[in-house]
């Protein structure tokens, strides 16, 4: 069994998106990574077990950003380890400029060391974070169980040593940049189950709004509403695409963008149901 680690501090909610507090027991600790330290939050199930879920946050969030899952999973009855990646918000101390999709690899694998080991491991990756959950399963494939997947993004491996910002920004925005992830094998070797989540409006096709084929639509109005589709729908295809189908399920929401979080937020009722389905998938 893992040693829980020593929770040290909580960090100030002006560092965090959201001041939630968790429907039951959580600790707090730093991870050092010498020259910063990042924040992760275990939420405990009832029963104290080590967490046997990692959830990692996508571009310019933090470990609250997925309390509408995590706090949810918790009240099932799963334990829950959240986690802080550097670059993306106040929590995660360094500038976006002063880290890169390389290092958040090695953040999330470091962490990932704080799963309990005495029973099967879920990922979650949410967004850019679906990339360090995937990198997970170069080293811990036959550890991880289940890998749930919010609007995975996929990047060129070449983007993953570019300081976040423009540098970032120019190495994934080439049409068809996707195409040359390492993740994709990983996927295709992976020999658990996939659930895949995404927003009727994400993942949408660029052709059919005048964007370039092998790029993402960005915003755009729907039948007078505006929605965000920042992922490839080549993306989506390619992802849903590696795993069989009797080991994938895939859940689309219905008039929600790339923004499922939020919209989980103002819809509590329907964002239940699919924790319900999330639960029932992990349990599987």
């Amino acid at each position: 069994m893992t040693a829980t680690p020593t929770p040290l501090y909580k960090q100030s909610h002006a560092e965090l998106a959201f001041a939630d507090s968790p429907p039951g027991h959580a600790t707090y600790f730093e991870e050092d990574f010498g020259l910063y330290k990042l924040e992760g939050r275990i939420l405990y199930n009832l029963s104290g077990d080590d967490p046997s879920i990692l959830s990692v946050h996508g571009a310019r969030g933090d470990y609250t950003k997925a309390n509408p899952i995590s706090f949810g999973l918790q009240q099932r009855g799963h334990s829950l380890l959240g986690i802080n990646m550097s670059g993306h918000s106040k929590a995660g101390i360094l500038r976006p400029e002063q880290t890169t999709l390389a290092n958040n690899i090695l953040e999330v694998e470091r962490f990932y060391g704080h799963l309990g080991a005495s029973r099967p491991r879920t990922v979650i990756g949410y967004s850019l974070g679906g990339t360090p959950a995937l990198k997970l399963l170069q080293k811990h494939a036959t550890e991880i169980d289940k890998l749930i997947l919010f609007y995975p993004a996929l990047y060129s491996s070449q983007a993953y040593d570019k300081s976040y910002g423009a540098e970032f920004r120019k190495a994934i925005s080439a049409p068809f940049s996707y195409l040359q992830s390492d993740t994709l094998d990983l996927l295709r070797s992976f020999k658990g189950k996939l659930l895949l989540i995404k927003g009727e409006y994400d993942g949408l096709e660029p052709t059919e709004y005048g964007k370039p084929a092998g790029t993402a639509v960005g915003e755009v109005i729907i039948n007078g509403n505006k929605y965000y589709s920042p992922i490839p729908k080549e993306v989506i295809d390619l992802v849903c695409g590696a795993i069989p189908e009797e080991r994938r399920q895939f859940i689309e929401i219905p008039g929600c963008d790339h923004s499922i979080i939020l919209w989980m937020r103002n819809n509590p009722q329907q964002a239940d149901k699919i924790v319900e389905q999330i639960d029932q998938f992990i349990r599987s």
